[in-house]
């Protein structure tokens, strides 16, 4: 009797043999590959600026032949609307993990949570990678439409994952001060990364503290 394949398996022909391979582990090869040429397309464009670097530089730093690329991009713009996806499925992933705070508990965890997020995403690197996508969105409507989606989509989970935990009226409003703050920083970051950094504390408890304490009054 043959032996049983799982339903989420895929065959391939290796030397005149057909062999299982599992189709998640496939997958999961396939995500690593891509992410590591994310990594690389992120360091050639934040060196080079997106026209500057070519999919060669990016093969290179990403230790790949320029036609193991095009198997999974099959451009440039590609590339840069899957970093601008990745950072998108990040950011939500982060909010989604405050839904099992508690309510009572949840000001002082939510407040905990943006700092480190922003301590940890807020670098030279990534600020430099942030304003080149930006600069792209404005040349390019394809990365343009991608970037409202993700910020809405980032905008709608912050309502549905705060709305029930401090039930303030305005949510809406409340979300789009802390997202407006937090572009805030990176710009700030980006003339003086010394001050910005110096007063992230101080400017998210501040803003915090005003919004959900203010959240109801009309506005």
């Amino acid at each position: 009797m043959g032996r049983h394949v799982p339903a989420s398996s895929i065959f391939r022909r290796d030397h005149g043999k057909f062999n299982v391979v599992n189709y998640s582990d496939s997958l999961s090869r396939k995500a690593a590959r891509e992410n590591q040429v994310l990594d690389a397309a992120s360091l050639c464009f934040v060196e080079k600026g997106f026209h500057g670097a070519g999919m060669a530089e990016i093969a290179q730093q990403a230790n790949m032949s320029t036609g193991h690329i095009y198997h999974y991009f099959k451009n440039k713009q590609a590339i840069i609307l899957a970093i601008v996806q990745r950072e998108g499925d990040e950011a939500v992933q982060r909010i989604r993990e405050l839904e099992s705070i508690p309510a009572e508990s949840f000001r002082e965890a939510f407040f905990e949570h943006t700092v480190d997020a922003i301590k940890h995403k807020l670098s030279a690197f990534q600020t430099s990678l942030n304003f080149e996508i930006m600069a792209e969105g404005t040349r390019n409507p394809d990365v343009a439409q991608q970037m409202h989606e993700i910020d809405e989509r980032i905008r709608k989970t912050l309502c549905e994952v705060l709305e029930p935990k401090l039930n303030i009226r305005n949510i809406q409003e409340v979300v789009d001060c802390i997202m407006t703050v937090l572009i805030g920083i990176t710009a700030r970051f980006a003339r003086n990364p010394d001050r910005a950094e110096a007063v992230i504390d101080l400017l998210m408890l501040r803003t915090m503290g005003f919004l959900f304490d203010h959240g109801d009054d009309e506005v």
